[in-house]
């Protein structure tokens, strides 16, 4: 819901911005009286005729076509003009009601002793998000020799990019888990690095950081890895992010900013 309320928004400020160009070109028409316009081709010749007030059309000499253009060019904006009024006006009713009213918003106001009574239709975002926030799970272990590198939130991760990752997610109030267990078909178990909440889908996005891409066993596991996630039906760009390094080219946060835009587009 939070999402078409953007869209509307960007809708409502493209429209504004034609309707500013729209006053800005009947101003050059300037004072122009009604009429009607006709045009007609002859002989690759342009010619225009104008209704006058005997409701019959007259010739324009070529002199004085400059009138007819006026004209065709006012009556265009101004029913731009009237079309884009409206669907201002539209999209504003629909904004405002949105958010004020939503489906969520019936369960969440019902209060906490009413909610026991009914299972809701759609449960309240901020309720989901934490549910799925604090489900339990088990992760992958880690060994011995693992450096010890701990996220702001306080969990353990393998590496100083990944770190920086679950900060940024952490700082931008992305919910996210790290290394959350994902069955592929055929009961393949892996333990992606990171598993995003789509909070206005609500679905699972994966994010991956390849961190050895020079190293060729390393880059021949990850691209098998990214094979076995475009069998299961993962897109990347969709549902599937990736970023990567190597050690001449070390992870670069800017790649991380452009898929938090997309994901909270």
């Amino acid at each position: 819901m939070r999402r078409l309320i953007v869209e509307i928004k960007k809708e409502k400020k493209k429209i504004e911005k034609i309707c500013e160009t729209v006053e800005q070109q009947l101003l050059q028409c300037g004072d122009v009286q009604g009429g009607s316009v006709d045009v007609k081709e002859k002989h690759s010749t342009l010619q225009f005729y104008i209704k006058g007030n005997n409701q019959k059309y007259e010739y324009i000499p070529a002199g004085e076509k400059e009138k007819a253009e006026k004209i065709v060019r006012y009556k265009y904006y101004r029913k731009i003009e009237k079309i884009a009024k409206k669907e201002l006006e539209l999209l504003t009713k629909v904004e405002m009601f949105l958010e004020t009213q939503s489906i969520e918003m019936v369960y969440a106001n019902m209060g906490k002793i009413k909610q026991q009574l009914v299972e809701p239709v759609v449960i309240p975002r901020e309720q989901y998000r934490n549910t799925w926030l604090e489900e339990e799970y088990e992760g992958k272990k880690f060994s011995e020799d693992n450096v010890e590198i701990y996220t702001d939130r306080g969990e353990r991760v393998r590496s100083k990019s990944e770190k920086i990752i679950a900060d940024k997610l952490y700082r931008e109030d992305i919910p996210y888990r790290y290394e959350y267990p994902l069955i592929l078909p055929g009961g393949i178990v892996f333990y992606p690095d990171f598993t995003i909440l789509d909070e206005e889908n609500r679905r699972n996005l994966i994010y991956e950081h390849f961190g050895m891409m020079d190293n060729e066993e390393y880059a021949n596991n990850a691209i098998a890895k990214l094979q076995l996630y475009a069998e299961a039906g993962y897109i990347l760009g969709d549902d599937l992010f990736i970023t990567m390094e190597t050690s001449t080219k070390p992870f670069d946060s800017r790649m991380l900013d452009g898929i938090i835009k997309q994901i909270k587009n």
